[in-house]
């Protein structure tokens, strides 16, 4: 141990007497040098930091994400706002059933599974690796950030206006601006740098119709216009351009999901914009799950006819469930959202319907295609929310 902290001390002495011209590998044109780096595995990239000055830039640049892609050495990771089933069991609905929520990482490439862990570094107080009950994370489709915001604080018995960023390739995190006001159960999704927070229900249990957008790199919210609808936990999905904001029930209707859903067209100017009627879209029962990746829009569930893509107008049939799903409990949509490499991973129900299996669906040939992914012990808990990011 006191020689890997003598050889990272002496890595990180070298760093502040580095030259600002230094080679990126000695010896080797920084074009060829950047390829190499490009290669190494993301579990190592917060070492690669560390080495000196022109790896951390060099690893924090747009052209070494590219160089990744390129090369097929980018990684997808999936990030799950999970009950801890070690202490609270397999079903953790609610605080009362589980002692601790935590964010599990799933890389989809290499298979790994870990916990993440949430302090983030300069912060007075340590997070640990636990995150608050029913919190959401999103990703804000920057290729590389994630959030978790709000969620149920079981040691206060309070909602959390709390939001914290994660540099997944740094593997830092820092505390963002709170959200405008407290709510739980909202709907949570993110595009375009930004993370948009819609509906769920206040303190008092009014179900909500406001919604707000958080600009991860400027750190700042912003009031969007009112849904036309009292949303209480609504599935929010985003693709470039639009956000769509599904289901929910209103105050005076608890659990009496609506089918209907309606769509936020974002500007590029930041200019307010109506939410408009997209009808009675929304999936018919409450074990079916939104994903959106792409400028697609699916709805997973579980046997024959499973999987359907809405097509503006209508839904169209498009595969069966996953094989052996009960029920649909999270699907996230992941990949470049080019059009490339894009896919849907799920995680849901199975048997007795007390325990869960991970698939995604591939798209291959042109038709849908699903593989089970391994979900190692301490994975199995209930999640919350799901988010997706190509390393």
């Amino acid at each position: 141990m006191g020689g890997a902290i003598e050889r990272d001390g002496a890595l990180l002495g070298a760093a502040l007497v580095e030259p600002e011209a230094a080679e990126l590998i000695p010896g080797l044109p920084d074009d060829v040098a950047m390829e190499c780096l490009a290669r190494v595995p993301s579990r190592s990239h917060r070492a690669v930091r560390r080495v000196c000055r022109g790896w951390r830039r060099a690893a924090a640049s747009e052209a070494f994400r590219r160089r990744r892609r390129a090369a097929g050495a980018a990684e997808d990771v999936v990030f799950l706002v999970q009950a801890t089933p070690a202490r609270g069991g397999d079903d953790g609905k609610g605080p009362s059933a589980a002692t601790e929520c935590a964010l599990a990482a799933a890389n989809l490439t290499t298979g790994e599974w870990r916990r993440v862990e949430g302090a983030g570094e300069g912060e007075e107080e340590a997070w640990g690796g636990g995150v608050p009950f029913f919190a959401r994370c999103a990703a804000p489709g920057d290729g590389r950030h994630v959030t978790v915001v709000g969620g149920w604080e079981p040691a206060a018995l309070c909602l959390t206006r709390d939001v914290r960023v994660l540099d997944v390739p740094a593997g830092v995190w820092r505390r963002g601006a709170a959200m405008p006001d407290s709510r739980g159960f909202f709907g949570c999704t993110g595009s375009g740098g930004v993370v948009y927070v819609a509906g769920g229900h206040d303190e008092s249990k009014n179900a909500l119709r406001s919604a707000y957008a958080y600009d991860v790199a400027s750190d700042a919210w912003r009031a969007l216009p009112d849904m036309s609808e009292e949303r209480d936990e609504p599935q929010l999905v985003a693709n470039p351009g639009r956000v769509l904001a599904a289901s929910g029930y209103p105050t005076d209707a608890q659990g009496a999901f609506k089918k209907t859903a309606e769509r936020y067209t974002t500007t590029t100017t930041g200019d307010a914009t109506a939410w408009s009627s997209e009808g009675d879209m929304a999936p018919n029962t409450a074990e079916t799950c939104l994903a959106a990746v792409g400028g697609k829009v699916w709805a997973v569930g579980a046997g024959k006819g499973g999987v359907r893509e809405w097509d503006g107008g209508a839904w169209r049939d498009v595969a069966d469930g996953p094989p052996g799903m009960k029920a649909c409990v999270k699907a996230v949509g992941a990949g470049d959202g080019d059009g490339a490499a894009m896919f849907v991973f799920v995680f849901g129900k199975v048997e007795d319907g007390k325990q869960y299996a991970a698939w995604v669906m591939e798209d291959a040939g042109g038709a849908a295609r699903w593989r089970g992914v391994a979900v190692p012990p301490g994975f199995g808990g209930f999640v919350y929310s799901g988010a997706a990011v190509r390393v």
